[in-house]
């Protein structure tokens, strides 16, 4: 029987274990050979990640029978929360999204969708930019107004298809998701795959709306200047959170590209996850791309021939910065942080007691119904500007699916829920679910803190 930390200490190429229904697996020899590639495998290790597992083999039986051979003890105490094991919903849901793909042929990883789509994105974006910082002649108020286009145009790709490459599931080998998730990320948007995958691959996706676990929220019960849960505690400023909180999203952007830098490769954490040790090269990767992006987006333009200069140039800069921080932030928000999603709590201090941070009644799967929120079903715009994230519950349940295919599989996945007595949850429009989500920040911004339970 092994503990947690001493499975936290086999978290490297050459010492890989991990834990999976309660096993403890040590799959060194298998790290290289892993069919989902060998980044994926390595983010992984160290770590309970059952329904991390679930989720990235939805469609099929083969893992376990090869884990099987690596078997080499059992986890004994717990770092984050655990969820039932499935009851069935997850297994008849996927069973049912498979007899679909099967139905229509349609390959669930197909990256043509996404290579059309994003084209135009990139095309517009380096038009947009050169008409705000570099052509001659261009009027102020339309400099602005194609920085804020570019702001738009460079959070595109982000909700698209980079989102799919750090899921793998676009394309179907590692090379895909390693390009276009890197290329969109790192070297065009100046953040970090790395970090992302950390934050939002083995957080959000297994502890989803969990505060305590998931990056997402707020680890600490004060001090934060958001109030979701009910457990934290409660300050007057946060009567206000519903109006000052929404200004301050347009920093997110900005944000990712320093935490990346002071928290991940820094102090290997991403809030209340472990970040596994960075290679060498992932470093000197981080460096190269940070420098790229710094160049071409600042040292060119500004030697242009035409290029804007001081206070006009730093303006055309935040403008569009803001402005996909606000596209990122809004898309993501109303998905989790809403009057209609579900919360839930782990409490650290029994962790750090050598006790489970949490034992939730619900089984994962059908905390991701219960914790996500969809909306604007049926709109082809919504679904494009929004990168399918509008079908939140989909994307959660079955994450290796491209997004390209989440308008067509809701009715499916919503009979089975049916069957389950689980309420999958469908807001009108993008305007309801901006709604819902004032509604939640002011819910708790005017509520007392309870003690946590």
């Amino acid at each position: 029987v092994f503990t947690w930390e001493e499975v936290a200490a086999h978290n490297t190429a050459e010492s890989a274990w991990i834990a999976i229904h309660g096993n403890v697996y040590d799959v060194t020899a298998f790290v290289d050979s892993h069919p989902g590639g060998r980044e994926l495998l390595l983010l992984s290790v160290g770590r309970e990640a059952t329904d991390l597992f679930l989720s990235y083999h939805p469609f099929t039986s083969k893992p376990e029978a090869v884990l099987a051979k690596y078997k080499i003890g059992t986890l004994g105490t717990l770092e984050h929360p655990v969820y039932k094991a499935d009851s069935g919903f997850y297994k008849e849901a996927a069973a049912a999204v498979a007899t679909h793909f099967e139905a229509t042929g349609e390959d669930p990883k197909n990256p043509l969708t996404g290579l059309i789509r994003m084209a135009p994105a990139y095309i517009l974006a380096l038009v947009f930019f050169y008409a705000a910082f570099c052509a001659d002649g261009v009027p102020t108020a339309a400099r602005f107004a194609a920085a804020v286009a570019f702001g738009v145009c460079q959070g595109l790709p982000l909700t698209g298809w980079m989102h799919d490459a750090s899921h793998a599931s676009i394309g179907h080998s590692e090379a895909w998701w390693w390009t276009v998730g890197r290329a969109s990320l790192d070297w065009f948007s100046g953040s970090s795959m790395l970090s992302w995958r950390n934050q939002h691959v083995i957080g959000h996706h297994v502890y989803t709306n969990v505060m305590g676990a998931d990056p997402d929220l707020p680890v600490a019960l004060s001090g934060d200047p958001r109030r979701l849960l009910p457990q934290q505690l409660w300050t007057g400023i946060y009567a206000y959170q519903h109006i000052y909180l929404l200004p301050l999203y347009g920093i997110l952007g900005l944000k990712s590209r320093v935490q990346d830098i002071f928290e991940v490769f820094s102090q290997h954490t991403n809030g209340p996850i472990r970040v596994n040790p960075i290679s060498t090269q992932d470093y000197l990767r981080q460096a190269a791309s940070k420098l790229f992006w710094f160049t071409w987006r600042v040292l060119m333009p500004l030697a242009a021939v035409g290029a804007v200069r001081g206070a006009l140039f730093v303006a055309l800069f935040f403008v569009a910065e803001f402005t996909t921080g606000y596209w990122l932030a809004f898309n993501f928000q109303v998905s989790h942080v809403s009057s209609e999603a579900d919360f839930l709590f782990a409490d650290q201090t029994k962790r750090a007691a050598k006790e489970c941070p949490a034992v939730f009644e619900d089984e994962w799967a059908a905390a991701q119904v219960r914790t996500s929120i969809d909306y604007a079903h049926g709109s082809p715009m919504a679904a494009y500007l929004s990168g399918c994230l509008n079908y939140q519950v989909v994307h959660h349940l079955f994450p290796t699916v491209s997004q390209y295919h989440y308008p067509a599989v809701p009715p499916v996945v919503i009979e089975v829920c049916k069957r389950h007595g689980l309420d999958y949850k469908v807001l009108p429009s993008f305007g309801a679910a901006i709604g819902a989500h004032v509604k939640h920040l002011q819910g708790d911004g005017g509520g007392r803190a309870t003690s946590p339970s």
